[in-house]
């Protein structure tokens, strides 16, 4: 389980297991279709990437932290990006695939393990690893498309189509699962495989996201009950040597370089990936050291009114919250050895925002960027800290001290030490005054991680993060792509066009009709 080989599965049909095996290797089958739901979840649209598809850090590039600005119209997403989407998207088809593609074999491990018989732990293992994979994929499913079919059972050539069911039933359903089943998982398991703290965050993480603030709260506080600690440097969790840290509570496993088995989200060629570029607007959130917001405006020399982004202002980026250097590659920093104040490295095109992302690659790696070992976090703990924070805030009567203290221990993390609430803030701060402290460490601390987008769509701030952009763009004469909000509709992906079409129960969002 540490890692899932393709390889391995080529023993039997991936989903119909022949019933002599399941008879006389029940274990040993229903090992290899648990294996089968991992590996489904290393698609390039869901947790790893290829540089032209829709993984993890490329959502981002659709939000306000980032963009393809150097290739825009070349990577899978961009034209959400840039507002003209529409239901024959490509982005829209290959993440539902991509989504459903789980599902499918986590209902078919399920479906088989009602045949088999073995030891009865065992099997309800294999159960909630299955219920949390396939309820981790409802939230990404839940929180794009909303409304979808909801499978909890393999599809069959006699019934090969189902019809669409409301967000909050998928929702209810997918909770009511996890609460009876996770406590069947281990505090402690092989790195990648579910444990039950995973089971909790994700619980938490679908309450959060659907207000049901006492779930999450619940969740959240089982999840802090199991051992988890934040890893005292920052910038060493998004590498190799991070990826046994306790602060890591469900990744996905890669194994390389040299083996088939390895990441490619975070390639690149030597340089800053021109590819994804992160934004002024999210560089510019990550504080000076003293804990408030820089109002220094000189990005860099400008020329007719356009910033020259071959001559950026290095000195605009010093002095910063440490998680900037750890997260984006801005002007002043140093990529192997080249770069520097009046030296900005920049690869062979200069970012068109003067930055890049530094999260998760590796400058050190010069030869298996698109092959190596480097896992990918879906959570991690600083995640539960701040969202048990904000779903103490929305529910009201909370202690104003032990949300501070959960924001805290994000700031005082060893090698970031930011300055406390307290400190800047102040205390007894109003309900709005505290959400606008958790949304703003949501974003510098899990910058690049696949979760912004989510956070847009669900605190209604896509107008708000466009025009942040479009200003961005405007005032400093940058070559981005445009971009424009669209209303309500910009909200919920469109039902894919393919999907429409081979499938009469389905019927299109009616926003999008």
């Amino acid at each position: 389980m540490s890692s899932c080989s393709d390889s391995f599965l080529q023993k039997d049909s991936l989903t119909e297991p022949s019933s002599s095996t399941l008879q006389s290797d029940p274990e040993n089958s229903m090992m290899a279709l648990l294996v089968a739901c991992y590996d489904a979840l290393q698609s390039n649209q869901l947790y790893n990437s290829d540089q032209y598809t829709f993984g993890p850090l490329y959502m981002e590039c659709i939000s306000d932290n980032g963009g393809h600005f150097n290739w825009s119209g070349w990577i899978e997403g961009y034209d959400v990006a840039m507002g003209i989407q529409n239901p024959s998207s490509w982005v829209f088809s290959d993440y539902w695939k991509a989504n459903y593609e789980v599902i499918s074999r986590c209902n078919i491990l399920l479906s088989n393990l009602e045949q088999v018989d073995m030891d009865g732990a065992l099997k309800a293992r294999f159960i909630a690893e299955a219920i949390v994979l396939r309820s981790l994929i409802y939230t990404n499913l839940t929180m794009t498309y909303q409304d979808v079919p909801y499978l909890t059972k393999p599809l069959t050539l006699e019934n090969p189509k189902c019809a669409k069911t409301s967000r909050t039933e998928i929702v209810q359903s997918v909770i009511n699962d996890l609460k009876a089943h996770v406590n069947d998982l281990p505090e402690t398991a092989d790195l990648g495989r579910v444990t039950r703290g995973a089971g909790y965050a994700i619980l938490g993480r679908l309450a959060l996201y659907n207000e049901m603030w006492d779930e999450a709260i619940s969740a959240y506080r089982e999840v802090m009950k199991l051992g988890y600690s934040l890893h005292p440097k920052y910038g060493e969790l998004f590498t190799l040597a991070g990826q046994t840290s306790p602060e890591i509570i469900f990744s996905i496993r890669y194994e390389g370089p040299g083996m088939n088995e390895g990441a490619s989200f975070n390639a690149h060629w030597n340089t800053p990936g021109e590819f994804i570029n992160g934004t002024i607007d999210l560089a510019d959130d990550y504080y000076l050291t003293d804990g408030t917001k820089t109002t220094d405006t000189n990005y860099g020399e400008m020329n007719d009114g356009k910033l020259d982004v071959s001559k950026p202002n290095a000195a605009h980026w010093e002095n910063r919250d440490p998680r900037l250097y750890a997260t984006l590659f801005v002007p002043g920093m140093y990529w192997n050895g080249k770069g520097g104040d009046k030296n900005w490295y920049g690869g062979a095109n200069a970012s068109l925002s003067t930055v890049y992302v530094m999260k998760y690659f590796d400058p050190t790696d010069t030869s298996n960027s698109w092959d190596n070992g480097q896992d990918f976090y879906v959570v991690r703990y600083a995640e539960v800290l701040l969202s048990l924070a904000e779903a103490l805030v929305q529910k009201g009567g909370y202690s104003d001290a032990e949300v501070r203290d959960l924001i805290d221990q994000i700031r005082q993390r060893g090698d970031v030490n930011m300055p406390k609430v307290e400190e800047v803030e102040g205390t007894n701060l109003s309900k709005e005054a505290m959400l606008d402290i958790i949304k703003h460490e949501r974003r510098v601390e899990l910058a690049f991680e696949g979760l912004r987008l989510f956070d847009i769509y669900r605190w209604k701030m896509l107008d708000k993060a466009v025009a942040n952009i479009e200003k961005e763009r405007t005032s400093l004469g940058l070559a981005y792509e445009a971009r424009q909000y669209n209303g309500e509709r910009d909200y919920v992906w469109p039902i894919p066009t393919p999907e429409l079409d081979s499938n009469d129960l389905l019927e299109q969002h009616e926003l999008w009709k």
